[in-house]
């Protein structure tokens, strides 16, 4: 069972609700207590640990606005109010790093969730990613956008009793699986590349000014996507030399324990013009 998050729609339609509809965005969660509620933390000499429920936004970040102030700011990045679940960013000037809200509880994970030069908000997923009936908290990170090098790191949060843990589902931890696991057989006669795995395959033909030394197979780029809770990871694949995009690597991310492992392994060509 899964379930989607649209950060800025269902964060908005759900406060409409909450607040019957006057001025969602100056909604603000209602702690248990009327006072202000120092937030638990062994870290206590963190900048963060100063926070109280109170401090925290209740309207969704602009992205615009992620990098824009050298003043502690903390940004609400997406939430699902259902189960009282939010996640924030927390600028430099509150040590950085992200803030997962659970009713009262924060947790801090030191994680980057945005990058200066592409600015954006997380996309957030309910599901059962390990298969243990318990649904975990996956977030889908912009990590990097330059031309068709587009970058996401996955990060699935899990809640083991009173404590929490991060299985980071990185670009570089999947390229690395991935580079081990196809095969590559090049040939400088006729130019041809081929990269494989199992029955699938792609061809790259190698221009003739660079057949002598073609480069290295880079994967470059990495998304997520998600259907009925299970996410497929697309690397694409290229030569660094001449950067052309020739072919994605797909694979089908698997949790075990406390990594993953990347299952149904298959290639699929690009077309090049």
């Amino acid at each position: 069972m899964r379930k989607r998050i649209l950060p800025a729609l269902l964060c908005t339609l759900t406060l409409l609700t909450a607040c019957g509809g006057e001025e969602p965005l100056n909604w603000t969660p209602t702690p248990a207590t009327p006072s202000p509620t120092p937030v638990s933390s062994s870290e206590d000499e963190a900048p963060w640990a100063s926070l109280t429920l109170e401090d925290l936004p209740a309207a969704l970040a602009d992205p615009a606005d992620l990098f824009s102030s050298d003043q502690p700011q903390v940004y609400l990045l997406g939430c699902e109010l259902d189960e009282e679940l939010y996640l924030y960013g927390l600028n430099d000037g509150y040590g950085g790093g992200i803030l997962l809200r659970r009713g009262e509880e924060l947790i801090h994970f030191d994680q980057t969730f945005a990058l200066p030069e592409a600015p954006s908000l997380p996309e957030l997923y309910l599901t059962d990613m390990d298969g243990d009936g318990i649904e975990e908290l996956a977030v889908r990170y912009l990590m990097g956008a330059r031309g068709d090098q587009i970058v996401y790191d996955l990060h699935i949060y899990r809640q083991e009793d009173a404590s929490w843990d991060d299985l980071a589902i990185t670009h570089d931890a999947c390229a690395q699986q991935a580079l081990e696991a196809v095969s590559i057989d090049y040939s400088a006669a006729t130019g041809q590349f081929t990269l494989s795995y199992g029955p699938t395959s792609a061809v790259y033909q190698v221009p003739e000014g660079v057949r002598s030394n073609p480069g290295q197979l880079t994967l470059d780029s990495c998304f997520f996507r998600e259907a009925d809770g299970v996410f497929t990871v697309v690397l694409g694949a290229r030569l660094d030399v001449t950067g052309v995009l020739f072919a994605n690597i797909l694979a089908t991310i698997d949790c075990e324990g406390e990594g993953f492992v990347l299952r149904d392994i298959r290639i699929e060509s690009n077309t090049v013009v």
